[in-house]
């Protein structure tokens, strides 16, 4: 599936649609928002911006073997699950399959690709072009005009959109370059960096073998990692990924407990999502820290969606590293995530995980 975008002059009036090259038809709900929104813009800017959407129009179909048009409309004009493919569609402009003609995403592999200062800027403003996109869908579409629900129930979907919406795209804002700062300097620290120091703290994998196979997968050992022990190299990685990726701060991150992070029921499509929720300890649960993390407002309780890849990640070291130490201690689990692996299992403080950036890294 390929698209153009047309330009299109009558009666001295210019404009640019972005065209199916197989029906030969304007996409629908691009040129809604092309004849509603873009109109009021510079012809380089409207062009601009439908270059970002023609990209995504096939990077979608590339993945789902549908058209998004087609799979918008059946799901009832509702963008809560197209939000998370902006992840997907950033990891595609970031491995330029933009610019190949394959009928097929290939996979990247595990590990994240190199960003140049200009490439960074560049695939950020086609996500945050798609995401004023979905925005836009989302104020037109979820209303009573064009769903069956009482007011309350649109408006409250409206909302939840929105927030989901802003937080994704917060992320994408997070890791961009400082534009108001010199070429040479970051918010924090280069993309090169953020990429080595996450590659060196992938955990190290024991040979195991498939309990319904038999299939023997022999152990892959990560010699950059600074932590010896199983455990801390998968809490650790964690840690990193959920400040660094999800912008969660230290003190979230020491909130987090057992049952905050799981699966949801798959959506009519079968397709199920991993959601982290951060949020204060409830009033029945007593924190043995002397200085008691919280969230910083009422607002930082959010629902954040992880990627499959660290959801695994994150039961690995649940299921195998976390919970065998207290069985093997006879320990009584307070429940929370992340913890000494020594002593009384007691939860992290500020001072421990500041300390293995510090020490370690």
């Amino acid at each position: 599936m390929a698209y153009t975008i047309l330009h299109l002059s009558r009666n001295n009036q210019r404009t640019h649609l972005i065209v199916d090259d197989v029906t030969t038809l304007p996409v629908m709900f691009a040129t809604i928002y092309g004849m509603n929104e873009l109109s009021k813009k510079s012809l380089g800017t409207q062009e601009n911006i439908l270059c970002s959407l023609r990209f995504f129009y096939v990077y979608y179909y590339k993945k789902h073997k549908q058209t998004f048009d087609y799979d918008f409309y059946r799901s009832g004009y509702n963008i809560s699950c197209f939000i998370r493919e902006l992840d997907g569609f950033f990891t595609y402009l970031l491995g330029k399959q933009h610019l190949s003609d394959e009928t097929d995403i290939i996979s990247n592999g595990f590990l994240h690709s190199a960003l140049s200062r200009t490439n960074k800027s560049t695939y950020g403003n086609h996500v945050r072009n798609v995401g004023r996109f979905l925005k836009y869908l989302n104020y037109r579409y979820m209303n009573l005009a064009y769903q069956d629900m009482s007011p309350t129930e649109a408006h409250q979907i409206n909302q939840a959109n929105h927030r989901d919406l802003a937080a994704r795209i917060k992320v994408f804002n997070r890791v961009e370059v400082s534009r108001n700062e010199p070429a040479h300097r970051y918010k924090s620290i280069t993309s090169q960096q953020s990429i080595e120091l996450t590659n060196m703290l992938i955990p190290s994998t024991p040979e195991f073998s498939d309990i319904e196979t038999g299939e023997l997968f022999t152990a892959v050992v990560n010699p950059q990692n600074p932590f010896d022990s199983g455990f801390q190299q998968y809490r650790n990685y964690l840690i990193h990924r959920l400040m660094f990726n999800y912008g969660l701060r230290v003190g979230e991150v020491q909130l987090l407990m057992k049952d905050c992070v799981g699966p949801t029921l798959p959506d009519s499509r079968g397709n199920i999502r991993f959601i982290l929720i951060v949020q204060n300890l409830p009033d029945d649960v007593v924190d043995p820290r002397k200085q008691q993390p919280s969230l910083k407002t009422e607002h930082s309780q959010r629902q954040i969606e992880l990627t499959e890849d660290d959801f695994i990640m994150f039961t690995i070291y649940m299921e195998q590293y976390r919970s065998p130490l207290f069985e093997e201690k006879k320990i009584v689990d307070h429940e929370f995530v992340f913890i000494k692996g020594s002593g009384r299992l007691t939860p992290l403080t500020y001072d421990a995980i500041r300390t293995f950036y510090k020490e370690k890294i």
